[in-house]
């Protein structure tokens, strides 16, 4: 019998999408690559925050145009399982939603192109228009940490509720994931996020795209093994305890 609620979480650069949109899509924009390729080897290692990655990425755009831009997020292609997954979710009546250090403008973009309607939280695109500039905004940090843009461990956690049984599941790729796995109960990991769990003994499942996510889903819920994860529930709880 039943005695849970699955919450299901997504990233979305890299995991929803084929590629990371934002470094693919904005790179086009970018004509110091040196810098870029710098910059992103230092966010890889843990040497710069999101924020800071983000912010320093953007002053590194020239010629922005969102023309172009459009364009090139026309080419930015979705995992091609993803459609269904969203049918899986929606038959079982499962949330989904995505949890994106991206840009609210792109992900908007590629949702409203694939006629797909989720519920997403990002970082936001803002434009300069005197300046010919883009910078973004955040409305989605914890006050206390200034690493993340998208605290994608407080929206996981705000918007899962222990004490209904509701087990949230998180799907990742990358840095921006590695936070937020230390508190869902189920983790879907690869690339950079499965040797984060790895190395933190973080219990995880290998996924190649949502096809393996569905299916590895379906075989939890027919063997009756959803649960809520022991050191994910007591992070949890942490969390709340210290505000």
């Amino acid at each position: 019998m039943k005695k849970y609620s699955l919450k299901i979480y997504s990233d979305f650069d890299g995991t929803i999408m084929k590629n990371d949109v934002w470094l693919n899509s904005l790179g086009n924009f970018i004509k110091d690559k040196i810098s870029l390729n710098k910059l992103c080897e230092d966010f890889q290692s843990g040497k710069i925050s999101t924020r800071e990655v983000n912010e320093r990425h953007l002053a590194l755009v020239e010629d922005f145009s969102f023309d172009k831009f459009n364009s090139y997020l026309d080419d930015e292609a979705i995992d091609e399982y993803f459609r269904d997954f969203i049918f899986f979710c929606n038959e079982r009546e499962i949330k989904l939603t995505i949890l994106s250090s991206g840009l609210d403008y792109y992900i908007n973009y590629i949702l409203k192109r694939e006629n797909i309607d989720l519920n997403y939280y990002s970082s936001s695109l803002m434009w300069d228009d005197k300046n010919k500039k883009i910078s973004c905004s955040y409305k989605f940090t914890d006050e206390y940490c200034r690493f993340c843009d998208t605290c994608k461990r407080n929206l996981l956690i705000n918007n899962t509720n222990d004490l209904e049984n509701e087990v949230s599941v998180y799907i990742g790729d990358g840095v921006s994931d590695f936070c937020v796995s230390n508190y869902a109960d189920i983790v879907f990991a690869k690339g950079k996020l499965a040797s984060y769990c790895w190395k933190n003994n973080i219990t995880y499942y290998d996924y190649n795209n949502f096809s393996d996510v569905k299916n590895k889903l379906i075989k939890l819920i027919g063997t009756n093994t959803i649960k809520q994860r022991r050191e994910s529930s007591i992070r949890r709880k942490d969390i709340f305890i210290g505000g």
